[in-house]
Protein backbone atom coordinates (compact mmCIF):
# COMPACT_ATOMS: atom_id res chain seq x y z
CA UNK A 1 0.00 0.00 0.00
CA UNK A 2 1.29 3.56 -0.77
CA UNK A 3 3.10 5.28 2.30
CA UNK A 4 1.37 8.45 1.41
CA UNK A 5 -1.98 7.11 1.95
CA UNK A 6 -1.14 4.87 4.98
CA UNK A 7 0.07 8.47 6.44
CA UNK A 8 -2.78 10.48 5.95
CA UNK A 9 -5.54 7.97 6.70
CA UNK A 10 -3.32 7.35 10.24
CA UNK A 11 -2.63 10.97 10.91
CA UNK A 12 -6.35 12.20 9.59
CA UNK A 13 -7.80 9.62 12.14
CA UNK A 14 -5.12 10.91 15.10
CA UNK A 15 -6.55 14.65 14.46
CA UNK A 16 -10.15 13.81 14.26
CA UNK A 17 -9.68 12.03 17.56
CA UNK A 18 -7.78 14.50 19.26
CA UNK A 19 -9.91 17.37 18.23
CA UNK A 20 -12.98 14.71 19.70
CA UNK A 21 -11.03 14.42 22.78
CA UNK A 22 -10.00 18.46 22.95
CA UNK A 23 -6.69 17.35 22.88
CA UNK A 24 -5.06 18.67 19.84
CA UNK A 25 -3.24 21.47 21.00
CA UNK A 26 -1.69 18.61 23.11
CA UNK A 27 -0.98 16.02 20.89
CA UNK A 28 0.53 18.53 18.32
CA UNK A 29 3.32 18.99 20.52
CA UNK A 30 3.65 15.70 21.74
CA UNK A 31 3.50 15.05 17.52
CA UNK A 32 6.50 17.98 17.12
CA UNK A 33 8.30 16.16 20.41
CA UNK A 34 8.66 12.94 18.51
CA UNK A 35 9.42 14.58 15.40
CA UNK A 36 12.56 15.81 17.02
CA UNK A 37 13.64 12.83 18.38
CA UNK A 38 13.72 11.35 14.71
CA UNK A 39 16.11 13.96 13.46
CA UNK A 40 18.36 14.08 17.20
CA UNK A 41 18.73 10.06 17.28
CA UNK A 42 20.28 8.71 14.53
CA UNK A 43 19.35 5.07 14.77
CA UNK A 44 15.37 6.06 16.15
CA UNK A 45 13.71 4.71 12.93
CA UNK A 46 15.55 1.86 12.54
CA UNK A 47 14.98 0.45 16.37
CA UNK A 48 11.45 0.89 15.28
CA UNK A 49 11.57 -1.06 12.43
CA UNK A 50 13.50 -3.61 14.05
CA UNK A 51 11.69 -7.05 14.38
CA UNK A 52 13.87 -7.93 17.49
CA UNK A 53 12.56 -5.47 19.80
CA UNK A 54 9.82 -6.33 21.52
CA UNK A 55 6.44 -4.66 21.04
CA UNK A 56 6.75 -3.33 24.56
CA UNK A 57 10.15 -2.08 23.95
CA UNK A 58 9.13 0.15 21.73
CA UNK A 59 5.98 1.26 22.91
CA UNK A 60 8.48 2.45 25.62
CA UNK A 61 10.98 3.76 23.50
CA UNK A 62 7.93 5.78 21.45
CA UNK A 63 6.31 7.30 24.99
CA UNK A 64 9.89 8.36 25.84
CA UNK A 65 10.85 10.20 22.53
CA UNK A 66 7.18 11.80 22.74
CA UNK A 67 7.40 13.64 26.84
CA UNK A 68 7.04 11.19 29.34
CA UNK A 69 3.57 11.48 30.14
CA UNK A 70 1.34 11.52 26.85
CA UNK A 71 -1.84 11.97 25.98
CA UNK A 72 -4.40 9.27 26.14
CA UNK A 73 -5.21 9.90 22.19
CA UNK A 74 -1.64 9.45 21.22
CA UNK A 75 -1.05 6.72 23.74
CA UNK A 76 -4.02 4.73 22.00
CA UNK A 77 -2.85 5.74 18.31
CA UNK A 78 0.85 4.04 19.68
CA UNK A 79 -1.02 1.20 20.61
CA UNK A 80 -2.76 0.97 17.65
CA UNK A 81 -0.33 1.19 15.36
CA UNK A 82 1.99 -0.98 16.80
CA UNK A 83 -1.37 -3.58 16.55
CA UNK A 84 -1.28 -3.09 13.10
CA UNK A 85 2.42 -3.06 12.58
CA UNK A 86 2.50 -0.04 11.20
CA UNK A 87 5.47 1.88 13.59
CA UNK A 88 7.82 2.11 10.52
CA UNK A 89 5.51 4.57 9.36
CA UNK A 90 5.04 6.79 12.24
CA UNK A 91 7.35 9.51 11.41
CA UNK A 92 5.50 10.31 7.80
CA UNK A 93 2.18 9.64 9.54
CA UNK A 94 3.51 12.55 12.23
CA UNK A 95 4.59 14.27 9.39
CA UNK A 96 1.46 13.95 7.31
CA UNK A 97 -0.51 15.26 10.99
CA UNK A 98 1.56 18.08 11.41
CA UNK A 99 0.59 19.23 7.96
CA UNK A 100 -3.03 18.46 8.45
CA UNK A 101 -3.31 20.33 11.88
CA UNK A 102 -1.48 23.25 10.23
CA UNK A 103 -3.87 23.30 7.48
CA UNK A 104 -7.02 22.32 10.04
CA UNK A 105 -5.95 25.54 12.12
CA UNK A 106 -4.58 27.99 9.47
CA UNK A 107 -1.02 27.96 10.99
CA UNK A 108 1.72 28.85 8.56
CA UNK A 109 5.41 27.10 9.00
CA UNK A 110 8.68 28.58 8.40
CA UNK A 111 11.74 29.67 8.95
CA UNK A 112 13.98 33.10 10.30
CA UNK A 113 17.65 32.36 9.44
CA UNK A 114 19.61 35.00 10.32
CA UNK A 115 23.44 35.90 10.99
CA UNK A 116 23.39 36.67 14.81
CA UNK A 117 20.39 36.01 17.31
CA UNK A 118 17.49 38.14 16.93
CA UNK A 119 15.96 39.85 19.94
CA UNK A 120 12.70 39.71 20.90
CA UNK A 121 10.84 42.65 20.32
CA UNK A 122 12.45 42.25 16.54
CA UNK A 123 10.98 38.58 16.72
CA UNK A 124 7.65 39.58 17.34
CA UNK A 125 7.13 42.63 14.78
CA UNK A 126 8.40 40.41 12.47
CA UNK A 127 6.04 37.44 13.19
CA UNK A 128 2.89 40.29 14.08
CA UNK A 129 3.53 41.81 10.44
CA UNK A 130 3.04 38.34 8.46
CA UNK A 131 0.30 37.06 10.49
CA UNK A 132 -1.59 40.30 9.94
CA UNK A 133 -0.34 40.17 6.30
CA UNK A 134 -1.69 36.29 5.87
CA UNK A 135 -4.69 36.30 8.45
CA UNK A 136 -2.70 32.86 9.66
CA UNK A 137 -0.74 31.90 12.76
CA UNK A 138 2.64 31.69 12.17
CA UNK A 139 5.07 29.39 13.60
CA UNK A 140 8.36 30.13 13.20
CA UNK A 141 11.82 28.46 13.35
CA UNK A 142 14.79 30.64 14.33
CA UNK A 143 18.45 29.52 12.76
CA UNK A 144 21.66 31.43 13.23
CA UNK A 145 23.84 31.70 10.88
CA UNK A 146 26.99 33.53 10.73
CA UNK A 147 27.98 32.43 6.97
CA UNK A 148 24.25 34.90 5.53
CA UNK A 149 26.66 37.84 7.04
CA UNK A 150 24.26 39.95 7.63
CA UNK A 151 20.45 40.58 7.20
CA UNK A 152 17.97 37.27 6.70
CA UNK A 153 16.05 34.67 5.37
CA UNK A 154 12.80 33.69 5.73
CA UNK A 155 11.05 30.68 4.47
CA UNK A 156 7.71 29.94 4.63
CA UNK A 157 5.80 27.22 2.87
CA UNK A 158 7.34 27.47 -1.42
CA UNK A 159 7.97 31.55 -0.79
CA UNK A 160 12.12 32.20 -0.02
CA UNK A 161 12.64 35.92 0.89
CA UNK A 162 16.68 36.59 0.97
CA UNK A 163 17.47 39.65 2.23
CA UNK A 164 21.08 38.57 3.60
CA UNK A 165 24.18 40.20 2.78
CA UNK A 166 25.42 36.85 1.03
CA UNK A 167 22.44 36.40 -1.11
CA UNK A 168 22.98 39.98 -2.17
CA UNK A 169 26.46 39.80 -3.40
CA UNK A 170 26.00 36.08 -4.82
CA UNK A 171 23.47 38.21 -7.47
CA UNK A 172 25.71 40.86 -7.73
CA UNK A 173 28.66 38.79 -8.68
CA UNK A 174 25.61 36.90 -11.09
CA UNK A 175 24.63 40.13 -12.75
CA UNK A 176 28.39 40.54 -13.10
CA UNK A 177 29.18 38.11 -15.08
CA UNK A 178 26.25 38.59 -17.10
CA UNK A 179 27.20 41.69 -18.29
CA UNK A 180 30.69 40.67 -18.85
CA UNK A 181 29.34 38.14 -21.10
CA UNK A 182 27.31 40.66 -22.92
CA UNK A 183 30.49 42.59 -23.85
CA UNK A 184 32.60 40.35 -24.68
Amino acid sequence: MNTGLISTRYATALLDFAVEQNLQERVYSEIKTLLHMYSEVSNFREALANPAISIPEKRKLIHTASGESISKPLEQFIDLLLKNKREDRLQYIALRFLELYRKKFNILSGTLITATKVDKPTYNRLKSFIESKTGETLELERLTDASILGGFILQIGDNRLDTSVSGQLLRIKSELKEVNRKIV
